[in-house]
């Protein structure tokens, strides 16, 4: 859709704005409708940079008036799909937090990231359920469910979401919660941006002063025998402990330190929310195992838990996407090595991450994620920096998913997917009740799929796409 064909009701749009709008022919708007993975270059007809939820309402409203798509560019992160001539909301400048210590509970808007909230909660002790990095949004990072260093102990992310504020398809603003609009509660927390734009949202937040946690690294001959060590260990771990092991070959590119420069490495990471002693010996058995290259386990205040994962911070074309393991066969161990260490592999990382925990206690009727008997998430991906990188990298992790098909069970978690496979393993990643039951609620809430940029819950209507 031409942004002419808009006409004056663009400026109408404006006039009720406290934000902006940034239309194609401005110069902010190739750095606005960038998300952190540049692989997505999308072209919206006009984008929407608003400031409250009033913002949002107006926005969604024209939207819905102009019969136009809507994705939803909280932070940077989450986007699946180009939302080419369409409308792009971001929400970044939405930057309010309060935090009620007494009652362990943060309240945060749209654009807030984890390490905004972070800076308000370590200094008393209490920490969210955040995942690997800090820098992720923390609203896209919760609809999507949500794994972390806490998630054994405390399950997913979305699961402590006591209540959501939303701007739904028809132009209002919901409060969503157990005791106000419960279906639609429900299937935000694990249906990504299908329903609304979520303008504010609060959860609980956890007792957690220090965590003992940190990496352990071996070459990789020694992959094959780790991978069965860990699943040996990985059964023995106590809800307190979250581990992952991680098949890595680094990029021989100058931004990396010599040391692993253009190097294969096995990588064992966890965190344990308790004592240094007792999580000491949980980590000692592996270096009873096989003494390891560097060691970096240690008591560390909360704050620095990202330096354990060391997640990149700068934005890149990538591709990801995963597997759900419920037992890892010796197969399936040999499988992995071979594909994950081969000399054209253009995977540069393998990780298996523990399920298992409270992420298994909870119930499919508490929230739309699903697969939650899981125990173990397997993710692989890749760098692309162009679209000829893109299709090797794909095509070599389909013949690798194709081999292992056999001995994983069939299910994903789509926050850990990009692109078309957001899109076609909805079912897989809720399987049938819930899917079902997300597609009633999208005809609901949302009948010509306005939202129709995250995880596919409904076929994209042909001609708004």
């Amino acid at each position: 859709m031409a942004v002419a064909h808009l006409g004056h009701s663009v400026q109408e749009l404006q006039h009720r704005l406290t934000g902006q709008i940034i239309l194609p022919t401005d110069t902010a708007y190739d750095e606005t409708r960038r998300g952190f993975d540049l692989g997505i270059d999308q072209h919206p007809a006009l984008i929407v940079v608003v400031e409250n939820p009033q913002d949002v309402v107006s926005a969604v409203r024209f939207a819905r008036d102009q019969h136009l798509g809507v994705s939803i560019l909280l932070t940077g992160h989450g986007i699946q799909h180009p939302a080419d001539d369409n409308m792009l909301i971001v929400t970044s400048p939405m930057k309010a937090v309060h935090v009620d210590v007494s009652a362990r509970t943060a309240r945060i808007e749209a654009g807030v990231r984890f390490q905004e909230l972070l800076d308000q909660t370590v200094k008393y002790g209490l920490a969210p359920l955040m995942g690997t990095s800090p820098h992720v949004g923390i609203i896209g990072y919760t609809l999507g469910g949500g794994i972390g260093w806490l998630s054994r102990k405390y399950g997913f992310a979305a699961d402590s979401v006591r209540w959501l504020d939303v701007v739904t398809a028809d132009g209002v603003l919901r409060r969503a919660s157990p005791d106000e609009n419960a279906d639609l509660f429900w299937a935000l927390r694990g249906g990504g941006s299908n329903f609304g734009v979520v303008t504010e949202m609060e959860f609980n937040l956890y007792l957690v002063e220090t965590i003992y946690g940190g990496s352990l690294t071996y070459p990789p001959e020694s992959a094959r025998d780790a991978l069965r060590f860990f699943r040996d260990w990985s059964r023995e771990l106590p809800d307190e402990m979250m581990a992952s092991i991680a098949l890595m070959k680094f990029p021989n590119i100058p931004q990396l330190p010599e040391p692993i420069r253009g190097k294969s490495q096995v990588i064992v990471r966890a965190a344990f929310d308790g004592s240094s002693q007792i999580g000491q010996l949980f980590i000692q058995r592996w270096l009873d195992w096989q003494k390891p290259l560097t060691n970096t386990f240690k008591q560390m205040p909360f704050s620095e838990i990202a330096s354990i994962q060391n997640d990149p911070v700068d934005p890149a074309s990538s591709y990801a996407s995963n597997e759900l393991f419920d037992e890892l066969s010796d197969t399936a161990i040999d499988l992995i090595v071979q594909y994950a260490f081969d000399k054209d592999s253009p995977i540069l990382y393998n990780e298996l991450r523990t399920g298992g925990g409270a992420l298994a206690r909870g119930q499919a009727s508490t929230s739309a994620v699903g697969n939650r008997e899981a125990h173990y998430y397997f993710l692989i991906g890749g760098i692309t920096p162009n679209p000829q990188v893109s299709k090797v990298v794909q095509s070599y992790a389909q013949r690798y998913k194709d081999a292992l098909k056999p001995y994983h069970q069939g299910g994903a978690y789509l926050n850990f997917m990009r692109g078309k496979e957001a899109a076609t393993r909805s079912l897989d990643a809720y399987g049938a009740e819930g899917y079902k039951r997300l597609v009633a609620l999208k005809a609901e809430y949302d009948p010509t799929n306005m939202f129709r940029y995250s995880y596919q819950v409904a076929a994209p209507n042909p001609t708004k796409a």
